[in-house]
């Protein structure tokens, strides 16, 4: 019997510190990230930069151009004559060198009469080859960089919304703490106050009862401030929230296992890429004095005319096919190129080819200029080279921090432990004693009242841990 009352005591006591309608710690804080304006806002911001990351990630697909040319009618000699310039149609290849194709119907023309039609087809293709540098990876780069920019910056601001969470809610606590502490010190002066006066051990005239009465005054002012500050508190937590406090349980223990990483966080990675695209723009940059591109050109075109043209129809009578080959070199101080073209008439049996080659030279008047860029380059990569190393390093020594503050944490609340396990043995000892009669109720009280004020510490204490908790997963991104 005597240990059932105990432990019903110590629900009692315990109970007291939590308001009926609390909410478990994890569940607040999922229903804040769900009604917060800011977080939603951040939702929108990573979505909209993932979805441009993925419009860059797009791979080139073939492409495919028509064009339909232009149809005219002439009224001539008593004929009408229609002609075309036929209709063309481009073929991209999706590949390095940027293979197109192209396919035309050429000009045509037939006449009223149908005395006479006129056809030209032709098909040609073209292709770049480069010799140099030409992995161009700034676009991976940048969607790499952009995509670890959203993301670690959309969580980095989840857990600092968090954290202001935890703050907030430790501030509401302590703030419900420190009233009870003076509330009780209030009603203990009270109380002392009127013994005295019922033991005439002062009187109400005298500067001892001036001095308890002024005590109880500053009592009651500290009273009227904290509850003052009690309104604010739970007005920013509802601002901040997005739904009014109705007290918090269940707070659980942090989890604080954590392992540096030598490679550091995306701050690091971030810094990483950067370095990265500046060595990528000083190669390509490089390439662009060295490189050489080839571009190759050939076509076959036919044009076959039947029946008898009329006078005035701009067209020639013609049946012949044309072949035609070329190449084209291109570098920073020269270019040369080169074609051949021929011509066979199936009417005559006759073949005419022509042969065409020319080129240039410069003696690269930017050379100073360029040299300057070059270095200008140069000197950015080592700039990024220097900023990551002050990033991983960075990161190394806040890692050494956390690691001691960890440390630090599992002290305090290893003590605490012991501390709240000795409250609470002292209030079952005196609940024994007073049931005794050898102890009175007002050391029931204060023993029960310390249990009260350790479970407030301990909030704070495990709050501090999960901000700690955060801090680990914040130098983890």
């Amino acid at each position: 019997m005597h240990n059932q009352r105990r432990l019903a005591v110590l629900c009692l006591v315990l109970a007291a510190t939590v308001p009926l309608t609390a909410i478990p710690l994890q569940d607040l804080i999922t229903q804040a990230l769900a009604e917060s304006t800011n977080m939603k806002d951040l939702e929108y911001s990573k979505q909209k930069a993932l979805l441009t990351v993925g419009l860059n990630q797009v791979e080139d697909e073939l492409g495919i151009a028509v064009g339909s040319g232009e149809v005219t009618a002439t009224y001539n000699s008593g004929n009408y004559v229609f002609s075309t310039s036929g209709t063309n149609v481009a073929f991209t290849l999706p590949n390095d060198g940027k293979t197109t194709i192209n396919v035309s119907t050429g000009s045509m023309g037939i006449d009223a009469p149908y005395s006479y039609s006129s056809i030209s087809p032709s098909v040609s293709a073209s292709h770049t080859l480069t010799y140099g540098y030409t992995a161009d990876n700034q676009k991976s780069l940048l969607n790499r960089q952009t995509e670890v920019l959203a993301l670690s910056t959309y969580d980095s601001s989840k857990l600092n919304f968090t954290t202001s969470l935890y703050s907030q809610i430790d501030s509401l606590l302590e703030n419900e703490k420190s009233i009870k502490q003076t509330e009780k010190d209030l009603a203990d002066l009270q109380t002392s106050l009127q013994q005295n006066l019922s033991l005439k051990l002062i009187r109400s005239d005298s500067l001892a009862y001036q001095a308890q009465e002024q005590a109880i005054k500053v009592k009651e002012a500290t009273l009227a401030n904290l509850q003052s500050t009690r309104e604010l508190l739970l007005r920013q937590f509802s601002l901040l929230a997005g739904f009014a406090w109705e007290g918090v349980e269940a707070i659980p223990e942090p989890n604080l296992s954590f392992t540096s990483n030598p490679m550091g966080n995306s701050s690091v990675l971030l810094k990483s890429l950067a370095l990265d695209l500046a060595k990528e723009e000083l190669a390509l940059k490089k390439a662009e004095f060295t490189n050489k591109s080839l571009v190759l050109n050939g076509g076959v075109k036919t044009t076959q005319t039947s029946g008898i043209v009329p006078a005035g129809a701009g067209l020639e009578r013609t049946n012949s096919m044309s072949v035609q080959a070329s190449a084209a070199i291109d570098a920073k101080q020269f270019s040369l190129s080169g074609g051949v073209n021929g011509t066979y008439n199936f009417d005559t049996g006759s073949f005419s080819p022509s042969l065409s080659v020319s080129g240039s030279w410069n003696n690269n008047k930017t050379l100073a200029s360029d040299a300057l860029t070059l270095q200008k380059l140069e000197n950015e990569v080592l700039i990024a080279e220097l900023a990551y190393q002050t990033a991983l390093n960075e990161y190394l020594q806040n890692a050494a921090t956390l690691e001691s503050n960890i440390a630090a944490w599992e002290m305090t609340h290893a003590l605490h432990r012991q501390s709240m396990d000795y409250n609470l043995a002292l209030l079952k000892q005196q609940q024994t004693l007073f049931e005794k009669g050898l102890a009175t109720k007002a050391d029931v009280d204060d023993a029960a009242f310390n249990v009260e004020i350790d479970a407030y510490t301990l909030s704070s204490i495990l709050l501090d841990g999960l901000k700690l908790e955060n801090q680990i997963r914040a130098l983890q991104i």
